[in-house]
C-alpha cells in the first residue's frame, strides 16, 4: 500500500512540475523586458551563448563534469546527514557510496549548477573581503558565470541522453520532470541574481502561477458546480 501511494504521489507531481516549468519560463521571458541592458547582463548572456555552442560541440562527458557531478551527490548527502563511503572520479564516469539516498541526493547533480554556484560564491566572498576591488573584472566574471551555467545545462543534457541509472530509482518520468522544473527554477533565480531584478521577476512568477491556477483549477470547478 505504501509503495502504491508513493507511485501515485509521484505521478500526481508530474503535471504540477510541468505547469511550474511553464510558469517559470513564461515569467523569465516577461521579466526579461525589465532586465537592465548593461554590460553585466550582456556579458552573462554572451558567456552563456558561447558556452552553449562550445560545449555542444564537445558532446561527451569530461572529468571536470564528472567531478562536479559526484561532488554534488556527496555534498547533498552530507546536507541530509547520510553516511557516505568511497568516492571515485574517472575520465568519463564516477561514483560515491551513499547509504539510503533520497531523491534529492540522487538527482541533485542534474539540476544543481555546481560550478556556477562555486564561482558565484567565490565572487561574492571576494567582493565582501575586497569591496570594489573587483569592479573592473565584473563584466568578465559575469561572462564566466554564463559560461559555467551553460556548461551545467549542456553536459546535463548529454549525460541524460546517454542514459543514467539515477533516473530509475523513482521512475524516469517523475525524475525527468523534477529535473526540468528545478533547472528552470535555478536558471530563473540565476538571471534574477545577475540582473538584480527580484521585484519584477518574483511578481511575474507569482502572477503566472495564480493565472494558471485560475484557468486550470478554479474556473473549471466553478463551471462544474
Amino acid at each position: 500500500m505504501k509503495k502504491f501511494a508513493g507511485i501515485l504521489f509521484r505521478w500526481l507531481c508530474v503535471p504540477v512540475f510541468l505547469l511550474l516549468t511553464y510558469a517559470l519560463v513564461w515569467a523569465e521571458l516577461e521579466a526579461a523586458v525589465f532586465f537592465p541592458k548593461d554590460h553585466l547582463t550582456w556579458f552573462f548572456a554572451g558567456g552563456f551563448l558561447l558556452g552553449s555552442a562550445l560545449f555542444t560541440m564537445v558532446s561527451r562527458m569530461t572529468p571536470l563534469y564528472v567531478f562536479g557531478h559526484e561532488t554534488t551527490h556527496w555534498i547533498m548527502a552530507k546536507l541530509f546527514r547520510k553516511e557516505t563511503g568511497k568516492f571515485r572520479c574517472g575520465g568519463s564516469s564516477g561514483y560515491v557510496e551513499i547509504k539510503d539516498p533520497n531523491v534529492w541526493i540522487i538527482l541533485a547533480p542534474y539540476f544543481v549548477p555546481f560550478y556556477f554556484l562555486l564561482f558565484t560564491g567565490i565572487w561574492g566572498l571576494l567582493d565582501l573581503i575586497f569591496p570594489g576591488a573587483l569592479a573592473p573584472l565584473h563584466p568578465w566574471l559575469a561572462g564566466l558565470l554564463g559560461l559555467s551555467y551553460s556548461y551545467h545545462l549542456v553536459l546535463t543534457f548529454i549525460a541524460l541522453s546517454k542514459g543514467q541509472a539515477d533516473l530509475k530509482h523513482k521512475g524516469k518520468v517523475f525524475s525527468l520532470t523534477l529535473i526540468l522544473v528545478m533547472n528552470a527554477l535555478f536558471f530563473f533565480l540565476a538571471t534574477l541574481t545577475v540582473t538584480r531584478q527580484w521585484k519584477h521577476g518574483l511578481y511575474s512568477l507569482s502572477s503566472k502561477i495564480l493565472l494558471l491556477l485560475q484557468n486550470l483549477i478554479i474556473e473549471p470547478l466553478k463551471n462544474l458546480f
